[in-house]
């Protein structure tokens, strides 16, 4: 079966998605019977996204807005309907075409909510137009800030390192790659942990904790601090963890994270994933070995590299007489429906991501699958940066 044909909302980001459904939200809140633009802008400043760390750098007062929206708003209609789809106004209409058209002009692939509100505040008669612009907040503002948001400030600002497995036979849990973790991260650093790929949050931290003890960083859980988006705010690097890759993504969709971690990586904030944390880093979980015990609101994953990655990539055994199929058996199927490239991390390989440049790091050579060429080798140290312009 092949894949569908895609239309416009498929290149809706993850967050733009959450705005568009809490924007029904606001809009039953304040008794309307349709959504407008202010629910959109309302739908924003409720949700950790792209368009409110916009806002917040810009210095805006959350609290000031919501008040000056509130009291143009007022109580709407008590008959409002609570349940089924809401049709939107000719104004919020507008102001979606105008976000994808924004983001088009930008020659971005995607419509995220940071093009939501610039679509709002395009429209200068709009209620969050005019309110933003009481504010000091106007459309080239917004517009300066959704430019640097694009692939290639974004690149500019990324660091990763993306490790294939967190244990190797006959060492202890990191410490294969303990010294790239010290040279990543340098000094002294407030580590967010997120432990979601495992059942047991305390028991996982508590080993991450002291590994990362071991290399001279302090860790923290988010679920220490309330599977909160906000707990990014205070730690300088971030860090996920290996399990199961399902239940890793379903999580991070539950608790809002995924766009939030995607907002502060693409702003600069060092992410480092191994397993299941590295799977996640890519545009979607289609390649990872994992079961599906859990299932996740979407495959879509935190995109910060434009390729897929197979962790733990296996080579066939020519001695074995299991005649399951192999590794690359399975990539050369994803290919079937997908032309984004694979690339098979042996355990021992990792990726460093320093803005533009990727390099292979690591002890084991790693596999690049493309659709319709034959699989290339590559030995570490190896610069692969070709595949960030994938």
């Amino acid at each position: 079966m092949t894949a569908g044909p895609q239309t416009p909302f498929d290149r809706l980001a993850d967050d733009a998605r959450k705005v568009l459904l809490q924007a029904r939200d606001e809009a039953v809140r304040h008794g309307s019977d349709q959504i407008g633009a202010e629910h959109l802008l309302l739908a924003i400043l409720d949700l950790p996204c792209a368009a409110r760390s916009v806002l917040e750098r810009r210095g805006l007062a959350f609290d000031v807005l919501r008040e000056a929206l509130a009291t143009v708003l007022g109580q709407g209609r008590a008959d409002a309907p609570t349940t089924g789809q809401l049709p939107f106004t000719a104004e919020a209409k507008q102001a979606v075409a105008a976000a994808f058209d924004e983001a088009a002009g930008l020659a971005h692939a995607y419509v995220g909510s940071q093009h939501l509100l610039l679509g709002l505040v395009m429209a200068p008669a709009s209620l969050p137009a005019q309110v933003l612009q009481r504010l000091g907040i106007d459309a080239e503002q917004v517009r300066t800030a959704v430019e640097h948001s694009a692939p290639a400030a974004a690149a500019a600002a990324m660091r990763l390192l993306l490790i294939s497995n967190s244990t190797m036979h006959g060492g202890g849990y990191l410490e294969h790659c303990g010294a790239e973790i010290r040279d990543f991260l340098g000094p002294r650093q407030q580590v967010l942990f997120v432990p979601y790929a495992l059942f047991d949050h305390d028991a996982y931290t508590a080993r991450a904790r002291r590994a990362f003890a071991a290399f001279g960083h302090d860790l923290v859980s988010v679920h220490e601090r309330g599977h909160a988006p906000g707990a990014l705010a205070s730690a300088s690097a971030v860090f996920v963890g290996g399990g199961n890759t399902f239940r890793l993504l379903t999580a991070l969709h539950h608790y809002g994270l995924l766009p939030a971690i995607q907002a502060r990586v693409r702003d600069g904030m060092p992410y480092l994933g191994s397993s299941a944390g590295t799977n996640v880093a890519t545009p979607s979980i289609r390649t990872t070995n994992d079961m599906p015990i859990v299932q996740p609101p979407s495959f879509a994953a935190l995109d910060l590299v434009p390729f897929q990655i197979n962790p733990h990539y296996l080579d066939p055994d020519p001695q074995s007489r299991h005649m399951g199929e192999t590794r690359e058996e399975r990539i050369r199927q994803f290919h079937e429906e997908h032309a984004t490239p694979v690339l098979g991390l042996r355990e021992g390989c990792l990726l460093r991501r320093e803005g533009p440049q990727l390099e292979l790091r690591g002890t084991t050579a790693a596999r690049l699958f493309r659709r319709g060429a034959e699989p290339q080798e590559f030995l570490p140290p190896a610069d692969l940066s070709f595949l960030l312009r994938a």
